[in-house]
């Protein structure tokens, strides 16, 4: 397959809320570069030079999400002789301060840390004679925020004073309410001066000689900063979180395995590492620019990929935004009482209040999820102890729902922005432009959209059943009931005839808005959409002009304001086919889950780690060998990396039961992946290895390899498939004895 580049000009590492981005030389020197901590530069300049001069690049290196290695030499050749590339006329010239060339060879290693960069050079002589040079950083700092340094625009600033004594160098921030500081310590007894910008110490290596210089940059923000053991304790806490990870086998199955790996490695990179204990392995949502807490998507990523972690980042996330529900209303932060936060940050923006972003509600996808999260957590656990922790929560964000989602009381969720700095679209879609008629003109608030519409009716329908267990069957019965009735009312409203479709939105005429989006993808998967239309609006969502190849458009192509490389309006969305084809299984559409599975499979085989960027293209997979990225697309983002773990789930047919140790699977393996082995899976109070193969006559089935703890396997399709009928049913029944 073709090889594809996203961000080709920057590379990154991370670890907690420490960010470092360099360009393709290794160093920091201009727009997004620098490293961050809390989403602040604490480093705006890195640059390294020998006798004032830049080394030549050899070979760049992302060695894991938290470190990166470069090799240099000096001095280059400027005049090559025979041999090709490699070699000089001269056994060995010299360049003109008497340094043989290519002598030396430079390894720098950055680390990043939860609280700190650490930066590892090593320089070797390898000529035939002893070598001496300067060997500098050139360094500076800023302050900035990310998003400012992103788009290129200040909008705080203040006088850097910089301190320099035997041990440290030091960046201090003069804003009054940012008390910055930046600390560079060297690490061991050699000498180091500061001057015009660079810190500096003399190299004298004989021949064959190396010696390695150690720096460390010490971020300390507005809150003080990590102690290097309270940053030892996160990663302690994070080092066992990963450890007990439900791990994948796929035999036979091609590079499905490693596919899987990279982006569970990069999944669990994701630990934002802060806040209280319980609530350190909430997730962050992307690199390099959302190096933050985004609710929807720490809560969607957390669902996708509960039974890697049997919902231990989910609990923390839920316990998070739990604390943070609103109790009040307050327009510029689009509070009302029982909403969850959207996003927070911690950059000097957000500290100044210049944004509302450091604590932002405005999304009505977070709160239903929160509930939908929960009930998720509750079934692969069994745990009424964390449903109870989280109980309070859920209840209040239905009652926001009922109250103030649906503020004209139409029986609709509909939003509107009260911030002036505020996003204009709370549902999936959050672009300014995401929402629009036909002929493009944008859609006034309120809006309806379709999904949320969907997420209510399942948030509902997982409220009853978790208000069941929990003993409260009045309200079991008034929550399903509100499903059901939401249900019937939205296929006889939403529905669009002529498009074989559910609208958009509703606009604040309660007119439809017809386009055809990938927001019905979650209406199918949220069970809202009638078992009469269900298979239209599959044949809808896979014909030509939605279905690129790689993906469902979020936009049809054949709209008048479709545009490939927008960011709502025609690009494909990761998360969102993993959810669509969970969906789509659900209902008894195997084949076309198992499409949707391939696809995205193929679109990891194209970049780098197999990180499918934050959204791709929507070229066709017909006409173009790779669909194209989103401008400043984010690699990895969080819940593409999650959406894989779910495409396994997906077409394992897992669904858990543990509240009474039972865990249903419905395998349908396609060609490609004949076998699947999840060891270390985790349900309930069990420990078991779970293996699903395909036979030779296409048939797929499941075994229990070994088991720790009481579980029963049964293979059983969903019992909201429309596909699977008694013969089915008793076949798979059948099976489920006999292996």
């Amino acid at each position: 397959m073709p090889a594809a580049a996203v961000r080709p000009e920057i590379i990154y590492a991370w670890k907690g809320p420490s960010v470092l981005i360099v360009d393709a030389r290794g160093e920091c020197d201009g727009g997004l570069a620098g490293f961050y901590h809390r989403e602040a530069r604490f480093l705006q300049t890195l640059r390294l030079e020998l006798d004032g001069r830049r080394p030549w690049l050899c070979e760049s290196a992302a060695v894991a999400p938290d470190r990166l290695a470069f090799t240099f030499n000096h001095p280059e050749l400027t005049e090559m002789g025979g041999g090709g590339s490699g070699q000089s006329n001269d056994a060995e010239t010299t360049d003109d301060r008497g340094i043989p060339h290519r002598a030396l060879v430079l390894r720098v290693v950055f680390t990043v840390t939860p609280g700190s960069l650490e930066i590892s050079a090593t320089i070797a002589n390898h000529a035939r004679e002893r070598v001496a040079c300067a060997f500098s950083w050139v360094v500076g700092a800023d302050f900035a925020d990310i998003q400012e340094a992103n788009g290129g625009r200040r909008q705080q600033t203040a006088d850097v004073r910089v301190d320099a004594d035997p041990r440290r160098l030091t960046f201090s921030y003069g804003h009054p309410a940012l008390p910055y500081r930046s600390s560079i310590e060297w690490i061991g007894d050699r000498d180091w001066t500061f001057a015009d910008s660079r810190l500096t110490t003399q190299l004298a290596l004989e021949a064959q000689q190396q010696t390695t210089l150690e720096l460390r940059v010490v971020p300390r923000d507005v809150d003080g900063g990590f102690s290097p053991e309270d940053a030892e304790a996160r990663e302690r806490l994070a080092a066992r979180w990963r450890a007990d990870f439900t791990r994948f086998a796929t035999p036979r199955g091609g590079d499905v395995e490693q596919i899987l790996e990279s982006n569970v490695r990069d999944l669990a990179s994701f630990a934002h590492l802060e806040g209280q204990k319980d609530e350190w392995l909430a997730l962050q949502a992307g690199m390099p620019l959302y190096p933050a807490f985004f609710g929807r998507d720490s809560l969607t990523a957390g669902w996708q990929a509960a039974y890697v972690d049997r919902g231990a980042s989910l609990d923390a996330t839920l316990t998070r935004l739990g604390r943070m529900q609103s109790d009040r209303f307050d327009d510029w932060r689009d509070e009302q009482p029982g909403r969850i936060p959207y996003q927070v940050r911690s950059g000097p923006l957000a500290r100044l209040n210049v944004n509302p972003y450091s604590g932002y509600y405005a999304d009505f996808a977070s709160p239903l999820m929160f509930v939908i999260a929960l009930a998720n957590l509750y079934a692969w656990t069994g745990d009424k102890a964390l449903v109870r922790k989280h109980w309070d929560a859920a209840r209040r964000i239905l009652e926001w729902a009922r109250t103030y989602g649906d503020a004209d009381g139409d029986g609709y969720l509909e939003y509107r922005t009260r911030s002036s700095e505020g996003t204009k679209n709370q549902g999936w879609k959050d672009s300014g432009d995401a929402v629009v008629y036909d002929d493009g003109r944008p859609v006034p608030a309120p809006i309806a959209t379709c999904e949320l519409q969907g997420y209510w009716y399942a948030a509902q329908q997982l409220m009853a059943i978790m208000s069941w267990a929990m003993d409260a069957r009045a309200d079991a019965k008034a929550f399903w009931r509100s499903a059901a009735d939401l249900k019937a009312r939205f296929n006889r409203d939403w529905w669009v005839p002529a498009e074989n479709c559910v609208a958009f939105a509703l606009d604040p005429d309660k007119r439809q808005v017809a386009a055809v989006t990938s927001n019905a993808g979650h209406c199918i998967a949220s069970g809202i959409v009638s078992r009469d239309h269900l298979p239209h609006v599959v044949g809808r969502l896979f014909a030509p002009d939605m279905f690129s190849g790689w993906g469902i458009r979020t936009l049809s192509s054949a709209h008048s304001f479709y545009n490939p490389l927008s960011y709502h309006r025609g690009t494909v969305w990761a998360v969102e086919q993993a959810t669509i084809a969970f969906g789509l299984k659900r209902f008894g559409f195997e084949t076309r889950a198992a499409e949707l599975a391939a696809a995205l499979f193929d679109l990891a085989r194209l970049y780098p780690e197999y990180r499918i960027p934050e959204c791709v293209g929507g070229f066709s997979r017909g006409e173009y060998a790779t669909p194209g990225a989103y401008p400043r697309a984010n690699t990895p983002q969080l819940w593409n990396a999650s959406a894989f773990p779910l495409l396994i789930q997906t077409l394992l047919g897992l669904q858990p039961i543990a509240p009474v140790d039972t865990l249903v699977i419905d395998p349908s393996l396609p060609t490609w992946l004949p076998e699947v082995i999840l060891d270390g899976l985790r349900v309930g109070g069990a420990v078991v290895t779970l293996r699903c193969w395909r036979d030779r006559h296409g048939v797929s089935h499941g075994e229990l390899l070994k088991k720790r703890g009481t579980l029963h396997l049964l293979k059983q399709p969903p019992p909201e498939s429309l596909s699977a009928g008694i013969a089915d049913r008793a076949a798979a029944l059948l099976d489920s004895v006999t292996h």
